[in-house]
């Protein structure tokens, strides 16, 4: 039965994760996942807390950190002068995460687009991901492409296996998110399985909408909302025998605490009856109005 292990600091997108870290706890999880972008959700980005301060306070309520959801700008993949500063951006985080203990972080170079030179994109973004996968290693730290993605360079399965062929770093994996499988509607047996012990982590939450790049699509939904096959989601990881992480991404934004509260109750119940196993401490505290 698949299993869910963890939950993104990213429901609690417009708080502080000293306001975030202790609902995360109340809720039962013991493994948390954070979340900074460069426009919102400033978790965990150059600043409070401090990866001293985060430490501390990961030591303090108990919980264990399993990765870091990291996101600046888009880069132009066609313009190779990008990949420096891609680069550049990820390492100074890197040499954070090593820091606290984070042992994994995202990234994702380059935007989709319709431009002609759609191999030599992804060629310059395989630069850059080995250039990352290998200062990576050296702090510890194991680097994610959420592949397939609606708004990066690899939309489609057959452009993500075509980079998974040809990356050099062995410290590079994928991590999918239901999200943009609902929309994007790839076959997850075949993909899984093409993927093999290069997908390491999983995210949950979500969507409905269109298959495009200009945002005119939900993804941000709790789970039993949009048209997400979650049962489906969960066979085809068991199929594959995938004993990864799995954290429940949901996002909320200008929400207050009691409607992000019931919201992740009524999406974690709809994950249970779908087929998910929660750790027991979270199915105990669904409804206890944390």
């Amino acid at each position: 039965m698949a299993k869910i292990t963890a939950i993104s600091s990213l429901g609690w997108a417009h708080y502080t994760l000293y306001e975030a870290l202790p609902k995360i706890a109340a809720r039962g999880f013991k493994r948390v996942e954070f979340a900074s972008f460069g426009t919102y959700c400033f978790h965990f980005n150059f600043g409070n807390p401090i990866p001293s301060e985060l430490k501390k306070m990961l030591d303090g309520f108990g919980l264990q950190p399993i990765g870091l959801n990291y996101f600046t700008d888009f880069h132009n993949a066609w313009i190779p002068q990008e990949i420096d500063e891609f680069v550049h951006e990820w390492e100074k985080k890197i040499v954070q995460l090593g820091e606290v203990g984070i042992p994994m972080m995202t990234m994702g170079f380059g935007v989709r687009n319709s431009r002609h030179d759609q191999e030599y994109q992804l060629s310059n973004a395989i630069k850059a991901y080995n250039r990352v996968g290998r200062i990576a290693s050296k702090y510890g730290v194991r680097m994610l492409l959420e592949v397939p993605h609606l708004y990066g360079l690899m939309p489609r399965t057959e452009q993500v296996l075509w980079v998974f062929d040809r990356l050099e770093s062995p410290n590079i994996g994928a991590l999918v998110d239901s999200s943009h499988w609902g929309i994007i509607g790839y076959d997850p047996d075949s993909f899984f399985s093409a993927l093999g012990d290069r997908l390491w982590h999983i995210h949950l939450r979500d969507s409905a909408g269109p298959d495009t790049a200009d945002g005119k699509q939900d993804l941000e939904l709790t789970p039993g909302t949009g048209k997400v096959d979650f049962k489906k989601f969960a066979q085809a990881l068991d199929k594959v025998g995938y004993k990864g992480d799995v954290t429940v991404e949901l996002e909320y934004r200008d929400m207050t605490f009691n409607a992000i509260e019931k919201e992740y109750d009524n999406g974690l119940q709809y994950l249970e009856i779908a087929g998910w196993e929660l750790p027991a401490n979270v199915k105990k505290n669904i409804g206890r109005n944390i």
